[in-house]
């Protein structure tokens, strides 16, 4: 048995020992890789999370206007009771001098419940407005990273299909060469062919062993990529379902607005756009705090005294006020004054990045178009390729066992097709990969 078969068997069987003895393969279409992407990858629900984090801020805005209801208790001990000053003439002291009492119980305890209600609070409209205006951008940055985790399961599926179809072929290659061989060694038999030819076909087989054993490590780490980008358990077995084909027919092409539409579907645009609004209402915001503040204000109030701690026979009188409390910002030390500007500049600097991300969308949107049309004719012209150097190296083989071409002429027609099958596998991974990055430049994935 050769070293490379020892190899590929020892390499299989470590494959399989590592493997669950439960394990079940499963099988992923790109389709369903994307639905499971969407159910089980963890960025996608770190920002689902983050929307829900958004919807409770909007709720924590709305109750600035509640009123608010706040209850106390407390209990005091008082090892020296506390002292009261009366004037000295109600014990029979000097009209300038003061009298001395301690007042009280040694044990105090006191209750009360407390009410707020604002009735007039510029911020608060604005600081309501403000938590919808980033709940929108928050479902709108879940929305961009959905597509982003869209087109990487995508990618990620093509990686698979394309090393498997690059395993494929050079399996074949080695399949063609092996057969080259083996006609040599015959020859060499009969005496039609040399050595060295023999040797030559030998040494054509060995070479494409190494990159067979890559290439089949390299499907295992694509795999792995693809499983971690879905959010499945690494140790879980899956076999892809779609092959890489070309179909010309499945590519929806963009209309002549195809800027125009792509800065409206975008969710990074909506994004930004819903920034510079929320900008606009954080100035509001920072400005309303110089507003004055009016507000109703309630309180309940029990207390009792005593020398001893038989609660049940305290007395417990009650005292009670309303009214209205009214704050009037004076002077801040300039903090609201750099709160405004520090605002004003925000709103400038996401009206900028806006302006920056729809040139940025108009050069994505050129590139994505011009990379689809040039793997399509890449596609074209492969096609042609394979069927010519098919076409020679059958008849270079022909030509070979008649002894009329030589044996590196053979290796060299089994090369070109070889590499020709090659391009033509490149360029249609090129042209998908393109159309799925064209698809999220132009907004088109589904939510």
């Amino acid at each position: 048995m050769k070293p490379y078969h020892t190899l590929l068997i020892f390499l299989t069987l470590r494959l399989i020992s590592a493997l669950p003895a439960s394990a079940q393969s499963r099988s992923l279409t790109m389709q369903s890789a994307v639905g499971l992407a969407l159910e089980k990858n963890r960025d996608l629900q770190v920002a689902m999370l983050e929307t829900a984090r958004a919807t409770e801020k909007v709720r924590e805005a709305r109750s600035y206007a509640l009123p608010t209801v706040s209850a106390s208790a407390q209990y005091l001990y008082f090892p020296l009771k506390q002292v009261s000053f009366l004037p000295g003439s109600f014990v029979g002291l000097g009209e300038n001098d003061l009298a001395t009492f301690r007042v009280g119980g040694s044990n105090a305890l006191l209750g009360g419940v407390a009410v707020s209600q604002p009735l007039f609070q510029a911020g608060i409209g604005s600081g309501i407005r403000a938590a919808q205006i980033f709940e929108k951008a928050s479902a709108e940055e879940r929305n961009e990273v959905r597509a982003t985790v869209v087109t990487d399961v995508k990618k990620a599926y093509l990686d698979v299909l394309i090393t498997q179809e690059q395993l494929r072929l050079q399996q074949q290659s080695l399949a063609r060469n092996e057969q080259a061989l083996k006609d040599a060694r015959s020859l060499l038999a009969q005496g039609r062919a040399s050595r060295v030819d023999t040797l030559r076909a030998f040494v054509s087989v060995e070479n494409l062993r190494p990159e067979i054993i890559r290439l089949t490590n390299r499907v295992e780490i694509t795999k792995t990529v693809l499983k971690r980008t879905v959010g499945l358990d690494e140790r879980e077995t899956v076999e892809l379902q779609d092959s890489l084909h070309y179909d010309p027919a499945a590519f929806a092409a963009p209309g002549t607005d195809a800027f125009l539409d792509a800065v409206q579907a975008r969710p990074e645009v909506h994004r930004l756009e819903l920034t510079e609004k929320l900008n606009r209402e954080q100035i509001a915001l920072q400005t309303a705090e110089r507003a004055p503040k009016l507000s109703a204000i309630g309180l309940l109030q029990s207390q009792a005294q005593a020398n001893h701690l038989r609660v049940d026979q305290y007395s417990w009188p009650l005292s009670s006020y309303i009214g209205l409390q009214l704050n009037i910002p004076i002077f801040s030390g300039f903090r609201t004054v750099s709160r405004i500007q520090q605002a004003v500049i925000s709103r400038q600097q996401s009206e900028t990045q806006l302006l920056n991300l729809k040139e940025i969308v108009r050069a994505q949107v050129k590139i994505s178009l011009s990379t689809v049309e040039e793997s399509r004719l890449r596609i074209a012209t492969q096609q042609q390729t394979v069927t010519v150097a098919e076409l020679g190296y059958r008849i270079t083989r022909d030509r070979w066992k008649q002894g009329i071409a030589s044996r590196l002429d053979l290796s060299d027609a089994e090369l070109s097709l070889t590499q020709a099958k090659s391009n033509y596998l490149q360029a249609i991974y090129d042209y998908l990969t393109a159309t799925v990055e064209l698809d999220k430049v132009l907004g088109r994935i589904q939510f």
